[in-house]
């Protein structure tokens, strides 16, 4: 069975504040007289401005747009010229140079029916090391699906987006919820598509081109814009198409069998579309229709589920000698919006209203030896219908100035799965679901002022929000001996944030907030059994009294901002509460008569607490530089009070780089160092590796990226990645693995590439 949560936690954290400001102050040192910052746009039209934190303006920590030095939160905003950049083609590839934040993708080694190892791709976001459901991801402010496994079923989501199609995204580490409701509880990734007017800038008609190949992948990618206006009328059509084959690693054993090393053999190719029509009558109104589409294929021939011949004997009957795999993902949204930007009682308002469907099909075909051959096909839909209104109001009440956004959300989701397929286990049948189809209602309302006094010396960022959600199971045919049970309940999560000028560019910044996070229709009413095994029987029950997950946090910080030099350090700690896992309950034997029964439940508490340090620099001459430290710990507690790590939790990172910029923006590069430590045992759960757990060392890569303007026409992008062709893997992506022989001996199978090369052509009519 799959663990929903699967990743308990890091237990000791004598002296982190102590030892880790202590590494982040002598990394600063060593990195201050060349300070940094990535590949930056030029700003307020002038190429000689270099990118500069107190003109980057963040929506999502507030809702009000406002620069990322003057909200009591930690902010990352990565605009699409940083994409560009930095030769980003994922989700992965974007937070490369992000401490605090990874993205798991596993190596592709799954079977047909048991096994889901790297399935999901791209998985999701981890931020401060929680993960999956738990941090809100939108686009255009919608929510893209959740995650689901069961089984040999993964479903992730960080493949549902197409950055070639985006302007910007934002990072906000920390609890979201008193803005964003369920799903906030670790934070929130928002990414937000270009509209028209962002590439038109002052014409009538413009068209973007850009061909990129990445040898990580042997990925070509081809993307087209075009966009127009006519009055008061614009619109925009991109497309970007996608072919490559299976990421690459250092290993080089290339057996059809699980001592496979090499990457198992894949083909994946994608399509990505989005259009929008834009009618704007005035300055005050606007009405945009945007149609938003993704197709994802990925087709695996899965090498090392292939059974390796005996010693002696013939094989078995039931051996594998042959399996491949057919995943797509499809996204669709639709959705319309209307926006006022004025004066008077409502400065500011927007309504919207969008239709999303999505389904992962991930079918299976296994060849066996002598016995029937076996197929499997399962699926994951979800189809929502959601609107949203907000506005602001700017006033002031004595000496007091209030910027004040308030508002309010409804979705309704349909979410569906189905388990196809031939040859079932017995007692199982086809088609079947892990839970019933399920409508999930959420229903939100919220208040945020952001509230100026002392001529602004003082900011306070007071933020509520109410929460309601409800879990409708419909009788279902398909499980017609199973009482499905429906479920709701509320929340009310509050948030205030602090942030003072102390002068000179300094300020100061602290922030309460608390979080939750609903249970999932295949977490209250998820059944299965497999009750013939005469060493493993087992059952998974519903829990209809799931409570949603709760947490609270603080975190604070120093800040300070000038035109050469950007810096901050950040310390946080966090209580989750009523975490959702699926453990084992009960003592049971695992025999047919007495099977062993999972459940999700409730855990009784996380703690999480870290430091986050970062310094970026740039001279008059164009030299830039920067320097990025992360560091967490974190353990979860039982009812019983025992303690154990939480392994979700990424070991130290840091990434400090160095660059040029010329001043007329017609060429520039940067070199980036990353480092991270290895995970020490002491801070893994042998519980959940079922022995003591497979640790990488830790290690350090160096990057290289450049370009060059050739005209106002052409840009050319080059990338060089992990240059001395270091041997390393990231924990996220091996974490769960069993130190064991086995494990060991295929090690490479979960390396990253060795050295590779990424290009791009770009031009603009």
């Amino acid at each position: 069975m799959t663990k929903g949560f699967g990743e308990k936690a890091s237990g000791g954290c004598t002296g982190l504040w102590m030892r880790a400001a202590g590494r982040t102050a002598l990394a600063v040192a060593m990195l201050s007289p060349l300070a940094l910052t990535g590949p930056a746009a030029a700003q307020d039209g002038d190429p000689l401005v270099r990118i500069d934190a107190r003109n980057t303006i963040t929506v999502t920590a507030t809702r009000i747009p406002t620069s990322i030095l003057d909200v009591p939160a930690t902010v990352s905003v990565i605009d699409d010229r940083r994409i560009a950049d930095d030769l980003v083609s994922d989700v992965k590839d974007l937070v490369r140079y992000e401490p605090g934040v990874s993205v798991r993708r596993a190596p592709a080694r799954f079977g047909a029916a048991q096994g889901s190892t790297g399935r999901d791709g791209n998985a999701g976001f981890n931020i401060r090391g929680l993960e999956g459901n738990r941090v809100l991801i939108q686009v255009d402010g919608i929510r893209i699906p959740d995650d689901f496994s069961f089984g040999a079923q993964a479903v992730g989501r960080g493949d549902y987006v197409d950055l070639s199609l985006v302007k910007s995204v934002e990072i906000l580490r920390g609890p979201a919820s008193a803005l964003y409701g369920s799903d906030g509880l670790a934070g929130a990734v928002s990414f937000t598509t270009s509209d028209p007017a962002d590439i038109l800038k002052n014409q009538d008609f413009a068209a973007l081109g850009r061909v990129a190949y990445e040898s990580a992948d042997d990925q070509f990618s081809e993307t087209a814009i075009l966009a127009g206006r006519s009055g008061d009328w614009s619109a925009l059509v991109a497309y970007t198409r996608r072919d490559g084959h299976e990421l690459d690693n250092e290993g080089t054993n290339d057996a059809p069998n699980a001592t496979r090393t090499k990457p198992n053999p894949q083909d994946t190719r994608s399509d990505a579309v989005l259009g929008k029509i834009v009618w704007t009558p005035n300055d005050a109104h606007r009405v945009r229709l945007t149609v938003d589409y993704l197709n994802d294929h990925v087709d695996t021939n899965v090498l090392s589920g292939i059974a390796a011949p005996p010693a002696t004997g013939p094989l078995p009957g039931t051996a594998v000698i042959g399996l491949t795999a057919a995943d797509r993902t499809e996204r669709t949204r639709v959705s319309l919006d209307w926006r006022y930007q004025g004066s008077g009682l409502v400065d500011s308002a927007q309504v919207a209203l969008w239709y999303q469907d999505s389904e992962a099909r991930q079918f299976t075909a296994e060849d066996r030896y002598t016995a029937a051959d076996r197929t499997r096909l399962n699926t994951f839909e979800n189809r929502v219908i959601g609107a949203s209104a907000e506005a602001r109001s700017d006033f002031a009440t004595g000496p007091l100035a209030h910027r004040l956004v308030y508002g309010a959300d409804i979705s309704s989701t349909r979410q569906k799965g189905l388990r196809d397929g031939t040859v079932p286990t017995a007692p199982d049948t086809f088609p079947s679901r892990a839970f019933p189809v399920t409508d999930y209602t959420l229903v939100g309302a919220y208040l945020a002022d952001e509230i100026a006094l002392a001529d602004g010396a003082i900011t306070i960022f007071p933020a509520l929000r109410f929460d309601y959600y409800d879990l409708d199971p419909k009788a279902d045919p398909l499980l017609p001996q199973f009482a499905a049970a429906s479920q709701d309940g509320s929340r009310v999560s509050p948030k205030i944030g602090v942030v003072g000028k102390i002068g000179g560019g300094a300020s100061l910044f602290a922030n309460y907030a608390r979080g939750f996070k609903a249970p999932l229709p295949s977490q209250v009413n998820q059944f299965f059994e497999n009750p013939t095994s005469p060493f493993f029987a087992y059952r998974s029950i519903p829990n209809p009294d799931l409570k949603p997950e709760t947490s609270e946090t603080v975190e604070g910080g120093l800040r300070f901002g000038s035109a050469a030099i950007d810096a901050s350090v950040t310390g946080f700690w966090g209580r989750y509460r009523n975490f959702i896992s699926q453990e084992q309950v009960g003592s049971h034997a695992g025999t047919p008569t007495d099977p062993i029964i999972f459940q999700f439940i409730n855990l009784d508490r996380v703690k999480i607490k870290g430091i986050e340090g970062k310094l970026e620099g740039r001279s008059a001459i164009g030299i830039t530089g920067t320097i990025a430290i992360s560091y967490a710990t974190g353990n979860v507690a039982g009812d019983n009070g025992a303690r154990s790590p939480l392994m979700s939790i990424d070991p130290l990172k840091l990434v400090a780089g160095i660059g040029y910029r010329d001043k007329a923006d017609r060429f520039g590069g940067q070199l980036i160092l990353t480092h991270s430590a290895g995970k020490e045992a002491r801070r893994t759960d042998p519980g959940q590796c079922g022995s003591s757990c497979y640790t990488p060392d830790g290690f350090t890569i160096v990057d290289a990226t450049a370009f060059v303007k050739l005209n106002d026409m052409f840009t050319v992008r080059a990338g060089i990645f992990n240059i001395f062709d270091t041997k390393y893997a990231w924990w996220s992506d091996v974490r769960g693995l069993a130190a064991t022989p086995a494990t060991l001996a295929v090690g490479d199978a979960y390396t990253q590439p060795g050295r590779n090369a990424s290009v791009s052509l770009s031009v603009r009519f």
